[in-house]
């Protein structure tokens, strides 16, 4: 597999996967009222890098279904890449690894 090989969407979805891990814009609030202490987590960055990888890896996909040649490593980079946009978008929610 060389880098020639991948289409222009599939190394796009892996720039912007790789995004995620390098920008990050974060929230947090907490707030404690009759000893209930709540907390609300965001993390715009991986949010936003995560749901662009998504979107552009699933394109990604559909463009490489159609190819006849190249296909599996265009397949196996746009899927990939969804697979680490999603890993960001749970982490940017907070459910994966939150400070709550």
């Amino acid at each position: 597999m060389k880098l020639s090989d991948l289409t222009l969407l599939s190394k796009i979805a892996i720039g912007l996967a790789l995004a995620g891990f390098l920008f990050s814009f974060t929230t947090l609030n907490t707030s404690s009222v009759n000893g209930v202490t709540d907390c609300s987590f965001v993390d715009y960055g991986k949010l936003i890098f995560g749901g662009l990888a998504i979107m552009v890896g699933g394109l990604g996909e559909v463009s490489a279904l159609r190819m006849s040649a190249a296909r599996i490593p265009n397949l196996l980079a746009s899927g990939g890449a969804s697979l680490v946009g999603i890993f960001h978008v749970l982490v940017g929610l907070g459910i994966i690894g939150g400070p709550c």
